[in-house]
């Protein structure tokens, strides 16, 4: 009889603890939300010293992990080119990846919210104006990335990003100042997985 008592009683406490297990995920999901998102990418550089500067155009994908209601650990792959910079053809190819935060402010107008972001990782370019260059037309350097821009919600799951604006610092060995400032201009759009 005690040992059946026993047994009902772990019974019944394993029951609770498995439903406070299952129903832990769920809330979990509802307070990190994932999102993923894909835009178009406008790139001002000044990668090759002494030049007057040119254009890039590519895009990016971004994956976004909500850690608290305004803040979320943000992940960037950007992809840029242009071809013929000068008369002999010559191109370049820069390719980005960074991860850091993004925080949106509490203040929302309707369903438009200003978001500001910081991001460090690493650039890498390719093509015959990549700077020093070892032969094999490539080189890699330290990037920071900061800068905002405004969503707006179309959707439970989607999100317009109308314009985005970022400071993209590189660290590209030129023979001068080693570093560049460039101008980054992307629009895109979020997808939420998870609410």
């Amino acid at each position: 009889m005690i040992r059946s008592n026993l047994r009902l009683r772990a019974l019944i406490v394993s029951a609770i603890a498995f439903t406070f297990c299952a129903s832990r995920p769920s809330a979990a999901q509802q307070d990190h939300p994932l999102s993923i998102g894909a835009n178009y990418t406008y790139l001002h550089t000044n990668v090759v010293p002494g030049c007057d500067c040119f254009s890039m155009n590519g895009g990016g994908a971004q994956v976004e992990y909500g850690l608290r209601p305004h803040l979320s650990l943000l992940g960037d792959f950007t992809a840029t080119h242009e071809g013929g910079i000068t008369p002999d053809h010559y191109d370049l190819t820069q390719f980005t990846f960074a991860g850091g935060i993004r925080y949106r402010s509490a203040i929302s107008f309707h369903r438009i919210q200003p978001f500001g972001d910081l991001l460090f990782g690493v650039a890498h370019t390719t093509g015959s104006l990549s700077p020093d260059n070892t032969g094999f037309g490539s080189s890699t350097a330290f990037a920071f990335q900061t800068g905002g821009g405004v969503e707006l919600r179309l959707s439970r799951r989607w999100t317009l990003v109308p314009v985005q604006a970022d400071y993209l610092l590189t660290t590209f060995s030129n023979g001068a100042d080693n570093h560049q400032n460039d101008l980054r201009i992307s629009a895109g759009l979020l997808f939420r997985l998870r609410q």
